[in-house]
């Protein structure tokens, strides 16, 4: 039953993230800061939902839903792991797409400027998603925490893979801004991997500080990996 509540819960936050586009709030939004894009509005939304909502179960403790901060060796730990699981993720990518050259790309990336890659992916997008999945959800299910499975020696709880997972499924609707099939395949697989990893770290620091920092790490990795690719294949 918490399970599915907990599903409930990540799709309250979907459909309330979508309600500024659908009722136009988000177009008067940008009459008045022409700056701001849809998926600014979009992430925004889903930072200032799961913050509520979390702070709603807590009645207030926002310390239990991973706001909190970690120590120093914990981060650092956490961003050697985060960096070995970026690195084989994206070459496997690099991989996969010199294989099959219709996979394509990130649709809203495509001719994106610098400054918003880094302000809507690198930044915004990692925080509110994390803030979603590795606070609001997985803290929600923490009740569940005694059930997982052991992988070569490490311990993975259920609400940390069920988070992942969920993680992952939210990028399913690339397909509706035009992404390539095995594009987005790849990409739910690549968020299961990071959204475990960072699920692992946020419940043994009980921080979603590395949580944060794990997943922008993945973000500027790819872009480093993109980059670094495009220079080599001119």
């Amino acid at each position: 039953m918490r399970l599915a509540a907990g599903v409930m819960l990540w799709l309250l936050v979907l459909a309330l993230s979508s309600v500024p586009i659908a009722t136009g709030a988000a177009e008067s939004l940008r009459a008045a800061f022409p700056w701001l894009s849809d998926g600014v509005v979009i992430q925004g939304t889903i930072l200032v939902a799961s913050v509520a909502l979390a702070a709603a179960l807590s009645r207030g403790k926002l310390s239990a839903y991973g706001f909190r901060g970690a120590a120093l060796g914990q981060l650092a730990r956490a961003l050697v792991a985060g960096v070995i699981a970026a690195f084989a993720v994206h070459a496997l990518r690099i991989a996969v797409s010199s294989a099959f050259p219709r996979m394509g790309g990130h649709p809203s990336a495509a001719g994106a400027s610098f400054a918003h890659i880094v302000i809507t992916i690198w930044i915004l997008a990692s925080t509110s998603e994390e803030v979603l999945h590795r606070g609001l959800i997985q803290s929600f299910l923490s009740p569940l925490g005694n059930r997982g499975i052991t992988v070569l020696g490490v311990r993975l709880t259920l609400p940390a893979i069920a988070a992942g997972v969920l993680f992952g499924a939210t990028h399913i609707m690339l397909l509706t801004v035009g992404a390539q099939g095995i594009y987005v395949g790849f990409i739910v697989g690549s968020a299961v991997v990071l959204g475990i990893v960072a699920g692992y770290w946020r419940e043994k620091t009980g921080s979603l500080v590395p949580a944060v920092l794990v997943h922008m790490l993945f973000n500027v990795t790819g872009e480093a990996f993109d980059w670094v690719w495009n220079l080599l294949t001119r």
